[in-house]
């Protein structure tokens, strides 16, 4: 199995990330999930604001403040992780390809590339103005990544045309080298 790990801050194009990769792999006859780490975190949103799951939508002040509580508080910084790779378990019974949408801490990258030899991919966003304001982009799951340099690839969201085209030079180096 395949894992592909995308990370960067809110709005940069990690999920339109995936679901080019995602596409471009079906193209080729591969089976994908995409998946996230935070869904833990998002069903919480989902069962105590009663969020539809909609980016508009999305309560990211509150998920910030549960994941932070979970993180520090109630249990460790590697709850969701811990989860997440219990998940990986049951995916690489099932399909060809992982990806990962949602990468935010260093210690995040490192676990799963350590379970499973991931490929880590940062997207950085030059496409669009920043999505949050005010303190949500000082939370830790916006600034953790700052100062990390240990990824696999870098990939600039400049145009959705190139990003796309970047991606898939990317998994074709990708299974080329592993050929």
């Amino acid at each position: 199995m395949k894992v592909y790990v995308m990370a960067g801050k809110a709005g940069c194009g990690k999920n339109t990330s995936a679901s080019y990769m995602k596409k471009y792999y079906e193209s080729i006859g591969k089976s994908v999930v995409i998946t996230e780490i935070s869904k833990y975190l998002k069903l919480f949103a989902y069962e105590i604001k009663d969020w539809d799951g909609e980016r508009d939508t999305k309560p990211r002040a509150f998920l910030q403040e549960v994941g932070s509580l979970i993180r520090h508080e109630l249990f460790t910084d590697d709850f969701f992780i811990k989860r997440f790779l219990e998940d990986m378990k049951v995916y690489e019974k099932f399909v060809d390809v992982v990806i990962v949408a949602d990468a935010r801490f260093p210690k995040e990258i490192e676990m799963i590339k350590e379970a499973c030899n991931s490929i880590s991919i940062e997207v950085i966003n030059e496409f669009s103005e920043y999505e949050l304001k005010g303190s949500e982009t000082k939370h830790e799951t916006e600034t953790a990544l700052d100062s990390y340099s240990n990824f696999d690839y870098v990939v600039h969201n400049k145009t959705f045309k190139q990003l796309e085209e970047d991606l898939i030079n990317i998994v074709k180096e990708v299974e080329k080298n592993e050929e």
